[in-house]
């Protein structure tokens, strides 16, 4: 007997979306109306979903059992599937706690059909689709970008993206800024203009105002891979001026990008996902560009680590000043290849404030590894590095071969390390790097190996 599928649909039209280039005297508004749809039906191990028309972006939400493996594959014919991707979650919806589980938004490129695999049975699951309707263009003016260090950078609106002010549900509150917080938006790097990034930033809107029910976008900014910066979360109207995300006074707007740590924190967002690739030049330039406005104009320290006291719960943090959305929760935002850079990041802040160049100047390498087997476990040791300014500490890296598979399992101070719970009677390959508190990191020392006893 077949299941009734109850097909909603959402037509939402965006408002007009003009985008603005920074650093060009001419731009080119864009008109990207936007209709999402849904269709909701349940799910015990495999089903076929069928969409009415073609959508861009594509999420999964369902009640219940939290911690099912739901992959998505998507097909333009509804025969010929693509490989599955796993729903993920997103990160965002993560912070609503109202029984239901949010997948992350994937670029679905006009897929007509989705399956849907699940390793338990789900008794409602929602298929949400957004797409843009046909654009138009006209030309128009721009600001000019920013050039000093702490200036603010020029940020596109939200009617310049097209966020449509029907979505925005919730009053805003305002608090001092006292942390920054970087993110991802764990969503596609395929995006190949800027018209690409803000339809992309039209679907997390929708998703988090509309069908997360948060009222508005989570995140304060977001950055795309060309180095716009775009207004997220609304705080009032600026008359044509800049955005600042803040009220009159100065005070920071709360979002929803952190849980339990939303006021008084300014969360900037990544366009895109950054777990096994950094971010672009582009990209790092305007988030170092917003971070140095940011701490500038609130007295934040970029490389100090501070307590924080939440100004709406009292809950108290001591984390750093510049800090990833993991410092907070049990996340892997903003992505373990980019969240490696941020030491760097925060150097380069604090240089872009008092105007100084940056520590470039990489340790050097450390010499003489001699690895030494036990009983499960390998005993390391090697001669220090130095550095132009001082060895932070030491990256200690393994493997079972000697010329692939190399991962990162522990960081140290001194110059030995013991790598313990180790499989008995069996080869281990090491080396070591050093870094200093720029984040610079020498060369790998030589190879070492010892077998476990």
């Amino acid at each position: 007997m077949r299941r009734l599928l109850t097909l909603v649909l959402l037509p939402s039209l965006l408002a007009f979306a003009a985008v603005l280039t920074p650093t060009s005297s001419d731009a080119t508004e864009r008109h990207a109306p936007t209709v999402a749809k849904q269709v909701t039906t349940s799910v015990s191990s495999t089903k076929i979903l069928r969409l009415p028309e073609g959508a861009q972006y594509v999420a999964a939400y369902w009640r219940g059992n939290p911690q099912a493996r739901v992959t998505l594959a998507f097909s333009h014919d509804g025969t010929h599937f693509d490989a599955p991707l796993d729903a993920a979650r997103d990160e965002v919806g993560l912070q609503r706690r109202n029984g239901t589980t949010y997948g992350a938004i994937h670029a679905a490129r006009g897929a007509l059909a989705v399956r849907v695999v699940t390793d338990r049975p789900l008794a409602t699951v929602t298929i949400l689709g957004m797409s843009d309707g046909a654009v138009t263009t006209q030309g128009t003016m721009a600001g000019q970008a920013a050039q000093a260090a702490t200036t603010q950078p020029q940020v596109v609106s939200r009617a310049g993206w097209g966020a449509d002010p029907q979505y925005m549900t919730w009053a805003p509150a305002f608090y001092l800024t006292k942390k920054l917080i970087v993110h991802h938006t764990d969503t596609t790097n395929d995006y190949v203009d800027q018209a690409g990034a803000e339809s992309q930033i039209r679907s997390i809107y929708y998703y988090h105002s509309v069908t997360q029910g948060w009222g508005d976008i989570g995140y304060n900014f977001l950055i795309d891979k060309f180095g716009n910066v775009y207004e997220g979360r609304y705080s009032r109207d600026y008359g044509g001026a800049n955005p600042s995300g803040d009220d009159a006074s100065g005070k920071g707007v709360t979002g929803a990008h952190t849980l339990g740590w939303n006021s008084g924190t300014v969360g900037i967002a990544l366009l895109g996902t950054f777990t096994g690739q950094d971010v672009t030049p582009a990209a790092r330039q305007a988030l170092e560009s917003m971070l140095a406005w940011e701490a500038s104009r609130n007295g934040i320290n970029p490389q100090a680590t501070e307590p924080f006291v939440n100004p709406v719960s009292g809950a108290t943090i001591t984390s750093a000043n510049i800090a990833g959305h993991r410092d907070y929760n049990a996340t892997a935002c903003p992505g373990d290849t980019f969240y490696l850079t941020l030491p760097t990041i925060r150097a380069d802040v604090a240089a872009r404030i008092t105007g100084s160049s940056p520590d470039t100047t990489p340790p050097t390498t450390p010499g003489s590894l001699l690895a030494t087997g036990g009983k499960g476990r390998v005993s390391l040791n090697w001669a220090p590095s130095t550095d132009n300014t001082a060895v932070t500490g030491y990256q200690i890296w393994r493997s079972q071969s000697a010329s692939k598979g190399f991962t990162q399992v522990a960081t140290v101070k001194d110059t030995s390390y013991v790598d313990g719970s180790l499989a008995r009677r069996t080869t281990y390959y090491y080396k070591a790097r050093a870094y200093d508190a720029a984040a610079n990191l020498s060369a790998f020392s030589n190879l070492a190996s010892a077998r476990t006893s």
